[in-house]
């Protein structure tokens, strides 16, 4: 069997699939058209400024957690992370602006002062969120190919029809009437490249994984993470 295995781009993804394959007994070879490592995640350094040209903002921990932990490792064997507080600022204009603090009470007295009643609002959406999220993430993530949509029928997603039937905007409207606040819930799913009005309420999960879990930093920035994966996979070499 040929061994040696050729990878091009070296993004997250190239160097999660790099570091499997290396574990499992592959020479890898990884391809980069840039000077450094990372793909969009590369840092740039000039005049004595370092620059992390991609992700600035660390969501789903327990996600990089277990991504180290396939390997008998820890994520603080590598790097630190630091909770920030505020997580962010939402800028609504001049002069309007809300901070989002690191933890779901605080958030839900900011939510409360915004508009009489939204906690409790917020609470209720949060358990659907951490549900959805549970579903997504621990029990599907790790267990689909990605090749096929009948891959999201499960014994749990099947009552949840209702949720691949309305969208975001729909769910938090139901909800809030602050268009403020509306907009911080509609915000996180940004980062999946969709807008809130086209994004089926199942995703949600994006909420838990910004209120629920927080937005945390590596200490030196975001190539902290493509460092140790590169370590990472280096220490599978022959």
């Amino acid at each position: 069997m040929n061994k040696n295995i050729f990878i091009i781009g070296s993004g997250f993804s190239s160097l999660s699939a790099s570091c499997y394959l290396a574990k499992a007994g592959y020479n890898v070879t990884v391809i980069e058209k840039n000077n450094s490592l990372g793909g969009r995640a590369r840092q740039f350094k000039k005049d004595g400024f370092t620059f992390d040209m991609g992700p600035s903002w660390y969501w789903m921990p327990d996600v990089f957690d277990r991504f180290f932990e396939d390997f008998d490792k820890n994520r603080s064997d590598f790097y630190e992370l630091e909770k920030l507080n505020p997580a962010y600022k939402v800028f609504f204009g001049e002069n309007d602006s809300i901070s989002v603090p690191d933890s779901l009470n605080k958030i839900k007295e900011i939510f409360e002062k915004e508009e009489k009643g939204s906690s409790v609002q917020l609470d209720k959406f949060m358990d659907e969120a951490k549900n959805n999220y549970d579903i997504a993430v621990k029990d599907m993530l790790y267990k689909m190919p990605g090749i096929s949509p009948l891959e999201l029928i499960t014994k749990k997603t099947i009552f949840k029809v209702k949720s691949f039937i309305s969208n975001i905007r729909r769910e938090v409207g139901k909800g809030f009437k602050s268009h403020r606040l509306k907009a911080i819930l509609e915000f996180p799913v940004l980062f999946l490249g969709a807008k809130a009005s086209n994004t089926p309420a199942f995703y949600s999960f994006m909420n838990y994984a910004d209120f629920g879990l927080g937005t945390w930093q590596p200490k030196n920035g975001f190539f902290d993470v493509v460092n140790a994966m590169i370590k990472l996979g280096e220490s599978y070499r022959c």
